[in-house]
């Protein structure tokens, strides 16, 4: 069996920055977060899971 390749154009795609910390808002468990730097406030990510491809990781400790 061969399996079909399909290759096609576009834009990169924007980074996401995703921060790791077990938190609560309003009952609601979250592991992921993404930090709004101009309000200064943390938005849960309520997906448990990461898909697709990395192109790239890096791991910090704030």
């Amino acid at each position: 069996m061969i399996a079909e390749i399909k290759l096609g154009l576009c834009n990169p795609q924007e980074p996401i920055y995703l921060y790791v910390k077990k938190g609560e808002l309003s009952g609601e468990s979250y592991l992921w977060y993404n930090y709004d730097i101009n309000n200064k406030m943390t938005i849960p990510v309520q997906q448990k899971e990461l898909t697709g491809y990395l192109s790239d990781i890096k791991l910090t400790t704030k």
